[in-house]
């Protein structure tokens, strides 16, 4: 079927170009022009250190992209959004449920994250909701490097901040329709505004999208696999300047409905992209759900502010586990998730620090988090009858339970001293307490339990962050930086003898780096030289003989990673954007390093790419008083990475360019769009499943569409 939809793109160019044909008429321009095309500079705040401050005045590694550069590049994911970020990684399988973010190599598979996505101020917990609809997105940090000491665990690699758009006090909305390749339809659409007299401002966003699969089943009856659908929705309540109190209520739900994964044998892949021949065709589900209650009081002394927050989601999944024609093994999953997390925060007030003395001034924080949650999953392999008696001497399911508990309470702080307005010693603690229990069982029905255990643990570590920063001139900011992440161990349901549990890993990374801000913050550029000490890695580990979801975790050993970031960003005249990145990584299992038994020591991180880049351009120009036109390039591009610690198998360097093109009028935008322009095959994971075989899923092809939207 996919096959067939790459031989409309002809059709849907000419569509494309009589979209732009019909709507190329005068009309007014509103107030929703893009904010990037429309700024006369590239200053930008941020909240990365909990408070807000311009993001060249932060020392760090601090990548920011706005709400328009999300629009205009057509982001409306994690996975779209990181392309074009120094140094960062995102493994993400067929389903959203599955995604991986990995930073100057430092990542995770399926335990907790290294690199923690947090959404309305709220970390999410479990890397299945990693990636989410990006939905009244005001802006995306990406913070690089351990972040211990203010996020807590979870964040030995960087952390992702999703920070969210304000309801307006104005009336506003739009609508904007999608069509393209693969049978692409989308629907979104923002209603914001007050709400009545008494002061509460509402926004309510929201939409449906779908897609048919990029990979074709050639199983006799098989059909395309990857395909995918969705509804999601955001609404927020906002109650500004009630006294001295600010109140917002966020509420965000999915529901994806996608289809099974797209992996098959990866030398099949590379000789025919997007076939594969699977006997069983199963599914991927999601469901989230998250509330988030936000108040913050403004005081004379110290504002606090307070973030309560409830996680759920569950997952129901079936596939075909041995990926192949053969009817050998299928497994079914259900799993089910709920935490709830409270925040507490007093600082110095936001709009003045505190005055010591004479040249001397002080910002501060300290805070509470503390969390609660709660983790089942039921999981029943089936071994078929297709395997009997090559691989078992008889049909047969396996059944496992697992039940998981964290409970943890954290303690951090941060001061900041100011001297003389260009020297600022930043310094940040936090104390992580985490206590972990689990219930395993398995069993072959009809018959009584096999095994079972109920392990339980306490995990507990100290997170420092010292930072030394220095304003050689106003627009030139110089720093050093030393920090710890922290990871809690953990309990696996399946592993081999010895390998019930796995313990805490941390890192210490050190920075040093320049920012420049020139011609008013026309011309950024930001530089950065890290290294990385990782001690007791969580090894994503292939348990022996088992299926292709049967992992366990094991401390494998040491690394080191080291390596440059360098940004640039220029808006010299008002029409033109350039933008442009690269990263330098050299990420190595140090000596003694293990992984399944075998040494790794000397090997490459897995989806750590020793290089990686990016480049493009926005343009916009009145064609006339009252018509734009607009147009976005993009180019990214990363060099070879080890699919695992084996370093048997890789992905090799490729390419993908991304164009979009559009008109503006009144209250009308119209644009068509190309992503993988030129149709680059390459396969971004895969995943060893016997000796010296992997099964990988292949990266999305050209893609074509028209996105048409109306303001109000």
């Amino acid at each position: 079927m996919h096959r067939t939809t790459r031989r409309t793109t002809a059709c849907t160019w000419a569509l494309l170009a009589f979209v732009f044909a019909t709507n190329l008429h005068a009309a007014t321009e509103t107030n929703n022009t893009l904010q990037a095309n429309g700024n006369t500079s590239l200053t930008v705040v941020v909240t990365a250190r909990k408070w807000a401050e311009p993001l060249q005045n932060l020392p760090g590694a601090v990548t920011v992209q706005s709400a328009a550069t999300l629009q205009n590049s057509g982001a409306h994911d994690l996975r779209d959004a990181a392309r074009t970020i120094p140094n960062l990684t995102l493994g993400e399988f067929s389903t959203r449920r599955l995604t991986f973010p990995y930073v100057r190599g430092i990542g995770s598979g399926q335990n907790d994250p290294a690199v923690t996505t947090c959404i309305d101020g709220v970390p999410q917990l479990s890397y299945v909701t990693a990636n989410q609809e990006l939905l009244d997105v005001e802006r995306i940090e990406y913070l690089r490097g351990p972040q211990g000491a203010l996020y807590g665990s979870d964040t030995l690699g960087g952390a992702i901040n999703i920070v969210p758009r304000l309801p307006s006090r104005e009336p506003a909305g739009s609508v904007t329709l999608t069509a393209g390749s693969y049978g692409t339809y989308e629907g979104r659409f923002t209603v914001e505004g007050p709400l009545g007299s008494n002061g509460v401002l509402e926004s309510f966003s929201g939409g449906y999208a779908t897609r048919e699969g990029f990979t074709k089943n050639d199983y006799p009856g098989g059909s395309d696999v990857d395909s995918r659908e969705s509804w999601f929705g955001r609404e927020q309540l906002y109650l500004p300047d009630q006294g001295n109190w600010d109140f917002r209520l966020s509420i965000t739900a999915e529901q994806d409905r996608d289809g099974d994964y797209a992996l098959y044998d990866l030398a099949s892949l590379r000789a025919h992209p997007f076939h594969i021949q699977h006997d069983y065709q199963g599914y991927n589900d999601r469901d989230l759900f998250q509330p988030v209650l936000t108040a913050l009081h403004h005081g004379d002394q110290a504002d606090l502010t307070s973030i309560t927050a409830f996680q759920w989601w569950q997952t129901r999944s079936s596939t075909d586990l041995d990926a192949s024609p053969y009817d050998l093994e299928r497994k079914n999953e259900d799993e089910n998730f709920h935490a709830w997390i409270q925040e507490l925060r007093l600082a110095s007030p936001a709009d003045r620090p505190v005055h010591l003395c004479d040249g001397l001034d002080l910002r501060w924080l300290s805070g509470l988090f503390a969390f609660d949650s709660d983790y089942t999953q039921h999981a029943v392999t089936d071994y078929r009858a297709g395997g009997v008696p090559f691989y078992w001497p008889y049909a047969f399911q396996m059944n496992n339970d697992s039940v998981l508990n964290d409970t943890g309470i954290s303690l951090f702080g941060q001061s900041t001293f100011i001297y003389d307005e260009r020297w600022e010693l930043g310094l940040g603690l936090r104390d992580d307490f985490e206590h972990r229990s689990a219930d395993f069982s398995s069993r072959v029905p009809p018959g009584p339990l096999l095994a079972s255990s109920a392990p339980e643990r306490d995990f507990n570590r100290i997170s420092p962050q010292a930072t030394l920063s220095y304003h050689i001139t106003p627009e030139i900011l110089a720093y050093v930086e030393a920090s710890r992440g922290y990871r809690a161990g953990g309990f696996n349901a399946v592993a081999p003898t010895n390998h019930a549990s796995y313990d805490q890993e941390t890192s210490w990374n050190y920075e040093a780096g320049l920012k420049a801000a020139w011609f008013h913050n026309c011309l950024l550029a930001n530089a950065t030289a890290f290294y990385t000490d990782w001690q007791q890695l969580q090894v994503n580990t292939h348990v022996p003989g088992g299926g292709l979801s049967d992992y366990y975790i094991a401390n494998g050993g040491k690394a080191t990673s080291k390596g440059a970031e360098l940004e640039l960003t220029a808006k010299l005249v008002t029409d033109l954007d350039l933008f442009a990145g690269v990263g330098l990584d050299q990420a190595d299992y140090r000596a003694g390093s293990q992984s399944a038994g075998l040494n790794v020591g000397g090997n490459d991180l897995p989806f750590a790419p020793r290089f990686n880049w990016h480049a493009g351009t926005e343009y916009s120009r009145y064609l006339a008083d009252q018509l734009q036109a607009f147009a976005r390039l993009e180019a990214t591009g990363t060099s070879r990475y080890a699919y695992d610690p084996s370093n048997v198998e890789s992905q090799g360097s490729y390419t993908l360019c991304n164009f979009r093109l559009g008109v503006r009028t009144g209250a009308w935008r119209a644009e068509g769009w190309v992503k993988n322009v030129l149709d680059r095959n390459y396969i971004p994971l895969a995943i060893p499943y016997g000796p010296g075989t992997y099964a990988g899923e292949c990266g999305a092809p050209r893609t074509v569409g028209v996105s048409l939207t109306r303001y109000f």
